[in-house]
């Protein structure tokens, strides 16, 4: 009942905490004795990690592609460290020491694996999902008249989607005719998608800026068909799959350092990376991709050419499955 706690909120934290350790322990009861292998994905089934090391003839992979916010790095960086922050880093740091082997989806997350968890990390590189519905883009007249940019992401700070605001700006003050497009959700982090939009209203620039929020797969597609820029200035994103989706368009994409994608890019080749608060680079960079059409083809064609190259198969289930052979081995 509602009255043994100090309030409703606090009732359903803990019925929510309940619930989640309740169907762990079913997913792991779920898993048959029989299994070799269990690759754990993330740092939600915590409680399932547990519980399969203390399986003596099962190996574990545990896939991290974000650490657990408590360690206070990468998206979860600047949080108050609290008690219980503590603990559940302990409780991390006892589970990476048992499981067989861990996985990361880029360098940095290896290192932060290592130094916040006492234990070696593989990289192994995320795949590219084509999507057949977006056009191969090249240098058009419509660019001549009104350069079109895009970024999508659920609304959270680390977006860094107030940049993107001031370039906007910039251009418009020098100028350029300019639109930026962003799609996704503004239902999670609901603060800080009022204030990019509040920005986009403080400067005026609401006719050149429009928030869609989450959209329908044709708006998707005409939105990304439309474009010809690509834009993704996060800051710290673990990996940044939207950037590659695109590049496989051809669009000339934009990308900030603190992105993780950008180990499988080359500057000035494929996509152009920038520091992401850096609005004077990013204006510039969008002002070359307009002006300059050999060096807009070149970045559309090499980026076009170059995801063909990040299958799946080719960047991570090949290398997963010599993993689990490699473990297996070693019995």
């Amino acid at each position: 009942p509602i009255s043994l706690f100090s309030s409703e909120e606090e009732y359903h934290q803990k019925r929510n905490l309940f619930q989640k350790i309740c169907s762990n322990i079913q997913f792991y009861r779920f898993i048959s004795k029989d299994y070799n292998i269990v690759n754990i994905h993330d740092n939600g089934l915590h409680w399932t990690t547990y519980l399969a090391t203390r399986r003596p003839n099962m190996k574990t992979v545990w896939q991290i592609n974000d650490l657990p916010s408590c360690f206070g790095v990468g998206v979860g960086s600047g949080k108050t460290v609290t008690r219980k922050d503590k603990i559940c880093r302990r409780l991390y740091r006892y589970l990476a020491a048992r499981v067989d082997a861990i996985t990361v989806n880029v360098t940095k997350n290896k290192e932060r694996v290592e130094t916040c968890m006492g234990k070696n990390a593989t990289v192994l590189y995320c795949g590219v999902d084509t999507n057949p519905e977006l056009c191969k883009h090249s240098f058009g007249p419509a660019i001549k008249s009104e350069i079109r940019i895009l970024s999508t992401g659920v609304f959270f700070p680390y977006r860094n989607y107030e940049t993107l605001v001031c370039v906007i700006e910039k251009l418009c003050m020098e100028g350029y005719r300019a639109r930026l497009d962003i799609i996704g959700s503004t239902d999670r982090c609901k603060e800080y998608a009022d204030s990019v939009i509040n920005l986009v209203h403080a400067k005026d620039m609401g006719e050149h800026i429009k928030v869609w929020g989450q959209v329908d797969e044709n708006t998707y597609n005409t939105l990304y068909n439309s474009a010809d820029v690509f834009a993704f200035v996060n800051i710290d994103q673990s990996w940044g799959l939207t950037v590659f989706e695109a590049m496989s368009a051809g669009i000339p994409t934009i990308v900030s350092n603190s992105v993780g994608a950008i180990e499988l890019l080359h500057d000035g080749e494929d996509a152009i990376i920038v520091e992401p608060k850096d609005v004077i680079a990013i204006s510039d960079a969008i002002k070359k991709l307009a002006s300059d059409e050999a060096y807009y083809n070149k970045i559309s064609d090499n980026a076009y050419i170059a995801v063909k190259e990040y299958s799946w198969e080719k960047l991570y289930s090949s290398k997963l499955v010599g993993m689990f052979r490699e473990l297996m081995n070693h019995d």
